[in-house]
């Protein structure tokens, strides 16, 4: 990478970053209402009389059993948030070290 190719992606980065964030952000709202959905179905289904176990453990594996799927859309999403902060940090972690590179080219020019 040349001098001005490190001026270009040092000026172009902090869209970039902005956008990843807004990602993150976005991601973050998506395992909240992963989780609402999730409590939204276990709300319903002790309200159907659906769980019905006589002791804790029982009515905690019933529950597991008859969300499977809201567990897996949460597991999703909070996977998702995951890969969006790794970019994030990605692009704040070259922003950074193109910056030193910058400041070495100067010193030695």
């Amino acid at each position: 990478m040349d001098r001005k190719e490190i001026i270009e992606r040092l000026f172009s980065l902090p869209e970039e970053i902005r956008t990843a964030e807004l990602d993150v952000f976005s991601q973050q709202l998506g395992i909240t209402s992963a989780k609402d959905v999730l409590s939204a179905k276990e709300a319903e289904l002790y309200t159907e009389g659906v769980i019905d176990g006589k002791n804790a453990e029982i009515r905690t594996a019933q529950l597991r059993q008859l969300t499977i799927k809201e567990r897996n859309d949460v597991a999703r999403a909070e996977n998702d948030a995951n890969m969006a902060r790794i970019k994030l940090n990605y692009l704040h972690n070259e922003f950074k070290a193109l910056q030193t590179v910058a400041y070495l080219i100067e010193g030695v020019e």
